[in-house]
């Protein structure tokens, strides 16, 4: 279910020293919202005491989190042994969080997510997972991929449903991602390169056009208000 930081040079094992000194944290990994740049920071400020959680993904149909709900939800978690940090696709309410530990997610406005979402995952040939296989053999478009459940509400089911959003010390706008990760840097006490961006999904003349159309912004707005609400109360 987990996995370490890969192991590389010298100056690699020594950041998996210093990463032990780092604050322990739980990040939350949401669909398209910069985390993969978050994963890229949390692997040099915690070398090996970082630990990636990508086995139970909320949006995955075939997920504990979807069959099962009661039961992830009274997993009650530690941190794996030898970690302090925890990164990945999961529902918060899977871990135990004790005192001293730190947490941290990154929001998207949910029509800006909607559409990253569509394009990653028109720019492959299979499906990665069961929803992103769905999509693909039946050629949604980007409206009937908003009205997918999982997806219509990402934020305020899938990834965060029943959980006490007080309980994040940072959440915060991908709009304004180096402000969240100057915050994430003094919350867990270590420098991080907040101009680090991976896993960025390429432009093109026809999503310019898609992001930039006012009636179907306005049509997934309508179809993702409950996921707007969600991102404009808790996203600072």
């Amino acid at each position: 279910m987990y996995r370490s930081a890969p192991r590389g040079s010298p100056r690699d094992e020594q950041s998996a020293q210093e990463g032990s000194k780092v604050n322990p944290l739980i990040s939350v990994h949401v669909a398209k919202a910069g985390g993969t740049s978050v994963k890229a920071l949390l692997q040099a400020a915690y070398g090996h005491g970082l630990a990636e959680d990508y086995a139970d993904n909320p949006a995955n149909p075939l997920s504990q989190r979807i069959l099962a709900p009661n039961f992830y939800m009274s997993r009650n978690e530690l941190l794996p042994a030898g970690a302090s940090c925890v990164h990945g696709h999961f529902h918060p309410g899977k871990y135990a969080i004790q005192r001293g530990t730190a947490m941290f997610t990154m929001l998207r406005y949910p029509v800006d997510n909607i559409m990253s979402i569509y394009w990653f995952w028109k720019s492959f040939s299979q499906g990665t997972e069961p929803l992103h296989a769905f999509f693909l053999e039946n050629d949604l478009t980007v409206i009937e991929t908003a009205r997918l459940p999982i997806l219509r509400y990402l934020f305020s089911v899938s990834y965060f449903g029943g959980f006490d959003m007080g309980r994040f010390d940072i959440i915060g706008r991908h709009e304004d991602r180096e402000t969240a990760l100057t915050k994430l840097s003094c919350l867990i006490e270590t420098p991080l390169d907040v101009h680090t961006r991976e896993n960025i999904t390429a432009q093109s003349e026809e999503r310019k056009q898609m992001e930039s159309d006012p009636w179907l912004r306005r049509r997934l707005e309508d179809i993702l208000k409950e996921d707007i609400r969600f991102y404009e109360r808790y996203a600072r």
